[in-house]
């Protein structure tokens, strides 16, 4: 067992671990249980895609403090490796060239994360997202990848014989990804790992002077967050079976980040959130574009300013008003401590660390 997650389950905290991801297979059987028809079914599997690549997004961003704007380049990289891999050979195993997109994102994220241990910040960002538009551009060139044209004829996924045609099948199946991308999160975010992440997102000199590894850190969640990034990009190839560059461009980035953001940073449901409201708003709205543009622009506007936290934050922040109204009513006990309304762990996240 992993020294890391020992406290967790002398603690109990395992349960609350689990807890996420199983909500989200009650919601997702939920779903699935009311026969939505085919259109409904490429919204849920959209949402469960877009929700996998903000995940790691928001690990990076809200769990580590590295403002990276380049996951729709990871995404790209693992779409096009399936792609290729599965369009070059029926026989070659979708898990397989899965898992090879997957490897391959984790490297590029490896390498991005590496040139940019230095930068912080904007800069950052900045650097980031020229590497999604260099990888961008690079797909729109005339060669085996297909161009501004893409590729298409991309097999369906198949796992020992079955292939995942039906809507029905493959909403099912990108499901089940969702799920265990949200277990692996949480187990990071609890993890000593994740604390190290918080410490560095925090005050990276106070981190470094109780001992965490600021550079291999670094490195490590920008890897895990293209893995992620992979994974999605992955599945939404084999899914839609024709993927192009314009499925990848800056844009992509930009949103991904929204939905980190107002679904709140740093939390793995809020990127599930997120990605819901997100998509919900693009189908929603009519003549979907400028409308659509304009109606979330509101939103993160709105958000900022009356929750700050994003959805999953909600919880916390009702807890802190109702706390608040109490003591203003004279009805909350003299010797009870104040209510805390910040991170949980920020106060304490460098004692756990050291």
């Amino acid at each position: 067992m992993p020294e890391s997650l020992r406290p967790l389950l002398a603690s109990g905290g395992l349960r609350r671990v689990l807890l996420g991801p199983a909500l989200v297979v009650l919601v997702a059987g939920g779903f699935a249980a009311t026969a939505p028809n085919a259109y409904k079914l490429a919204v849920g599997v959209n949402i469960a895609v877009a929700a996998i690549a903000a995940m790691g997004l928001t690990m990076a961003v809200g769990g580590a403090g590295q403002l990276a704007l380049g996951q729709a380049g990871f995404m790209a990289i693992g779409a096009y490796a399936v792609a290729v891999l599965t369009r070059g050979s029926e026989s070659f195993p979708f898990l397989a060239a899965l898992l090879i997109a997957v490897v391959l994102a984790s490297v590029a994220g490896l390498v991005v994360g590496y040139i940019a241990l230095r930068l912080k910040g904007n800069y950052l960002a900045m650097a980031t997202l020229a590497t999604a538009m260099i990888i961008h551009a690079l797909l729109l060139i005339d060669g085996p990848l297909g161009g501004p044209s893409g590729l298409a004829a991309i097999p369906a996924p198949s796992i020992a014989g079955y292939e995942f045609i039906d809507p029905m099948a493959q909403f099912l199946l990108v499901a089940v990804a969702l799920v265990a991308c949200y277990l692996v999160a949480q187990l990071v975010t609890v993890s000593r790992f994740g604390r190290e992440l918080r410490a560095l997102r925090d005050d990276e000199v106070a981190a470094q002077s109780v001992g965490v590894n600021i550079t291999r850190r670094k490195i490590q969640i920008f890897t895990l967050s293209a893995a992620f990034g992979g994974l999605a990009g992955g599945l939404l190839a084999s899914i839609q079976s024709a993927i192009d560059p314009a499925l990848f461009n800056s844009n992509v980035s930009i949103q991904l980040l929204v939905m980190a953001v107002i679904g709140g940073l740093g939390q793995p449901l809020g990127a599930i959130l997120g990605a819901g409201v997100i998509q919900w708003i693009t189908q929603s709205i009519p003549s979907a574009g400028d409308w659509a543009l304009t109606v979330l622009g509101v939103v993160v506007v709105l958000m900022m300013a009356f929750v700050p936290k994003g959805f999953a934050g909600l919880g916390a922040m009702l807890t802190s008003l109702r706390a608040r109204a109490k003591r203003r009513s004279g009805r909350s006990d003299p010797d009870r401590s104040p209510t805390r309304t910040g991170d949980p762990d920020s106060a304490s996240v460098l004692e756990e660390v050291a």
